[in-house]
């Protein structure tokens, strides 16, 4: 009796759907393996001289807008002051060709003179005015190029390489000067199928914002570090099948570097 009662109970545990995951329940996540990035600016001369100091070492911190290194200075100061004794004879012909309209203007309702020399005069004076635009214009360059002599940091970061010595000739544009890379935020890249990524299409979720994202490094246990996704590439590589997704994660305490090894979770929103 007892063997016939168990046997019936059984039955009906089989029957009852416990825990059955249905094909179109979202999944709970994936898992991914993705390696760390981050900005990288070498930076070049802008213009040409000798370097006459270096301002920082390499692994150094540096903030936005700090300097790295000077190039010599002189010449560009030289041409700067050359651009604004220019500035001061074209607003002094100015001048002389404002007072040479007015007598001419006088001049003729006295008729002194012809039309004809008073719309010399008015030329004149146009001429005056468009040199003294030009002037302004060389002022602002000769500014400019003095400013590029100064190599300050375009982002926040540290000093990674340092090629270029002291007392060495750097040249426009071409020499690279030493590099600087970012250290926060850090971005983790990670390659996607395209199986799975056209499942977040179907289902509406293939968009940064619907998808969380967390980052295991090397002695964690789990996913510790919440990220946030920014980008799902647009094409696909023919020769992975798979798609870049990158996601922004903070390091304030420059914990990471580039190039490290990181596991991502993906999961999508709940329906």
């Amino acid at each position: 009796m007892r063997a016939a009662m168990f046997v019936l109970v059984a039955g009906l545990a089989l029957a009852l759907p416990s825990a059955v995951v249905r094909a179109d329940d979202p999944p709970k996540g994936w898992e991914f393996t993705g390696r760390t990035q981050t900005a990288t600016a070498e930076v070049r001369a802008q213009v040409t001289g000798h370097l006459t100091r270096v301002a920082v070492r390499e692994g150094e911190p540096v903030g936005k807008g700090d300097l790295l290194a000077e190039v010599d200075s002189r010449p560009y100061r030289l041409a700067l002051s050359a651009a604004q004794a220019r500035l001061k004879v074209a607003e002094a012909k100015l001048q002389m060709a404002k007072i040479a309209a007015a007598n001419a203007k006088r001049l003729l309702e006295n008729k002194v003179i012809s039309p004809d020399e008073l719309g010399l005069n008015a030329a004149a004076e146009a001429e005056a005015t468009a040199a003294l635009i030009v002037a302004k214009v060389e002022v602002e360059r000769a500014e400019l190029t003095l400013s590029w002599t100064r190599v300050t940091a375009p982002f926040s970061g540290r000093v990674s390489r340092i090629p270029a010595t002291e007392g060495g000739l750097v040249t426009a544009d071409q020499t690279h000067i030493l590099t600087v890379v970012a250290t926060d935020p850090m971005y983790v890249s990670f390659n996607v199928p395209e199986s799975i990524l056209l499942q977040l299409r179907r289902d509406g979720q293939a968009e940064p914002s619907k998808l969380s994202v967390a980052v295991g490094f090397a002695g964690d246990k789990g996913f510790p570090h919440e990220a946030k996704l920014d980008l799902i590439a647009p094409e696909v590589d023919p020769k992975t099948g798979t798609s870049r997704f990158r996601a922004t994660i903070s390091n304030p305490k420059e914990l990471f570097s580039p190039g490290m090894s990181a596991r991502v979770r993906l999961t999508p929103p709940t329906k």
